[in-house]
């Protein structure tokens, strides 16, 4: 329990450390706010349930095909790139020449149920587009879709390509609904990339030979010209110009079969790789049997993350909107004061009856708890009027909400007071509680709530109680001024007078009468009072007149700092 130690550490001094951030503060944090992310936790992994449940599921079928080796360079040119040479394949295979020859191959483009886009984005999208035109009195441009193309753009959608490491393998990915649909398209946009390469490598292929054949033609007429210069002429001196001119033309001759020979050589080696493909399928796309969207194992830790964030996050929110006031350390950091009392929660079978009380009084003035004693004969101890013993010292008991127990403490301050051998008087200032019988009551004229004085058994003697009820309707401020007036009036003839006040939050009762009140004892409740009330009755109390703050009902292990 939460006590002062010495008379240097009763006067309230605000804590310089107040917004320091301990680990015990951390580790008070998480104790207290355990069960509510344990609580968001488990409903976002019933949200997350939920969607892989009800979500539709994907499928993803993958086909790798190995590309061929980049085309030597020419001589003068920088050696050709494998990396960039793949990353140019890939958008080979996810261009329009690629894709759309796999949808005419497939039909894709009559097939109504793929092309026809229900989604409910474009649904949303057609109803607003809709109903602006109506509004603007217009009507939508009708355009005869190109069903194609959109067949091509749902294929693109659907497939992904990258490449395997460093390698020059390719893995060609298809997300479908259907996995022998995601299996077949994958396949489809494997085989539409060797057919598109076979098919380019052929045309090519058809243009060299074409050009080849041409100029084999050319180097056959020049190699065989010197077949009509066989005849050598009787002179002397023109057969020796024409064995000069046969020499020379079949030297060229040689010259051009050598070359007729290398280019049809040529010619007959490259036919030969031709046949052989420029990329083909090293794995073949195969129905997957689970699903890869959404995946399970990413549901369920994504679902525990954002179940975790939302309730750190609901409880900092919390934490700093509300300001429950739950421990002494929590009073002592809303208000820097030092001048705080914990009383932990005191079990039934621990309150005494002290004897019958009288059918005016209330209740709880005829209950005992011993465990209060300690601690408000301390806080009596170290008020200067009770220590002083001088007359006409008015102490108010008050709470800025009702039901935290300053009529329990009002109660027992009284009687520790009057066991001092002072004479003491508990006023009962909760005039807007039933009223008790009317003969009971001494209403004289002039005075706007009626008197009762009743007594209730003390340790030494008995305790005067005087209980102020109306005896009809009052005005709220004519009530606070009547007990104002009262209090006044009975300095003159008690040592010691304590007041038992209503809640702030239902009265200004005890702003009425803070003229007269001496010292004030302020109550709270823990886990029920707030920051903010506190704040609201500390603007009405002087700091020299708040003789301690009592925090009621706290828990065992926190009654000690």
């Amino acid at each position: 329990m939460r006590h002062f130690d010495s008379p240097d550490t009763f006067p309230g001094q605000p804590c310089k450390d107040r917004d320091e951030l301990t680990a015990k503060d951390i580790l008070r944090f998480v104790r207290s706010s355990w069960r509510l992310c344990l609580l968001w936790m488990v409903v976002s992994l019933g949200v997350g349930g939920a969607y892989a449940v009800l979500s539709p599921r994907y499928y993803s079928a993958y086909a790798t095909i190995l590309l061929s080796s980049p085309p030597a360079s020419q001589p003068g040119e920088a050696e050709a790139d494998e990396r960039v040479y793949v990353e140019s394949q890939i958008q080979v295979i996810q261009s329009d020449e690629v894709i759309g020859r796999v949808v005419d191959d497939t039909g894709l483009a009559e097939d109504e149920e793929f092309v026809m886009d229900d989604s409910l984005r474009t649904r949303i999208s057609s109803y607003v587009r809709g109903q602006l035109a109506s509004l603007f009195g217009t009507k939508l441009p009708t355009a005869e879709p190109n069903i194609r193309h959109e067949a091509m753009v749902l294929v693109r959608r659907a497939s992904s390509v990258h490449q395997l490491g460093s390698s020059s393998a390719v893995e060609i990915g298809v997300t479908s609904s259907d996995p022998l649909f995601s299996a077949m398209l994958a396949n489809a946009i494997a085989g539409g990339y060797i057919g598109n390469q076979r098919e380019r490598r052929q045309e090519a292929r058809a243009e060299e030979t074409s050009d080849l054949h041409k100029r084999l033609a050319e180097l056959r007429e020049k190699a065989f010209v010197t077949e009509s210069l066989t005849e050598v002429p009787s002179d002397p001196e023109s057969a020796e110009r024409v064995r000069v001119l046969i020499r020379e033309q079949q030297s060229a001759a040689e010259v051009y079969r050598s070359l007729y020979n290398a280019l049809l050589q040529r010619a007959h080696s490259d036919f030969g790789a031709s046949l052989i493909p420029s990329a083909r399928v090293i794995t073949a796309a195969e129905p997957p049997r689970r699903r890869s969207w959404p995946p399970t194992v990413l549901t369920v830790a994504l679902s525990v993350m954002a179940g975790g964030v939302a309730g750190v996050g609901h409880a900092l929110i919390k934490q700093a909107m509300n300001h429950r006031l739950i421990r002494v350390e929590d009073v002592r950091r809303s208000t820097g004061l030092d001048r705080i009392v914990g009383i932990p929660r005191i079990p039934r079978r621990r309150w005494n009856v002290v004897g019958p009380c009288e059918q005016s009084l209330q209740p709880v003035y005829s209950k005992d708890a011993p465990e209060l004693h300690s601690s408000l004969s301390k806080i009596a101890a170290r008020m200067r009027g009770v220590q002083g013993r001088q007359g006409g010292f008015v102490i108010g008991v008050a709470s800025p909400l009702g039901k935290s127990g300053s009529s329990t403490v009002a109660v027992h301050l009284a009687r520790i007071i009057a066991a001092t051998g002072q004479k003491t008087l508990l006023v009962d200032a909760n005039w807007q509680k039933p009223s008790m019988d009317q003969p009971m009551l001494n209403a004289e004229p002039g005075r706007k709530l009626a008197r009762a004085f009743a007594t209730i058994p003390a340790d030494q003697e008995r305790l005067e109680v005087l209980v102020l009820r109306p005896t009809g309707s009052i005005p709220d401020l004519n009530a606070s001024l009547s007990i104002s007036a009262a209090l006044q009036h009975l300095q003159q003839e008690y040592s010691c007078i304590v007041v038992d006040f209503h809640s702030t939050d239902r009265t200004a009762d005890l702003e009425v009468a803070m003229g007269v009140i001496s010292e004030v004892l302020l109550v709270l409740k823990a886990r029920r009072t707030f920051a903010d009330h506190l704040e609201g009755i500390l603007r009405i109390i002087p700091a020299e007149k708040l003789a301690a703050v009592i925090l009621t009902r706290i828990n065992r292990a926190g009654s000690s700092s």
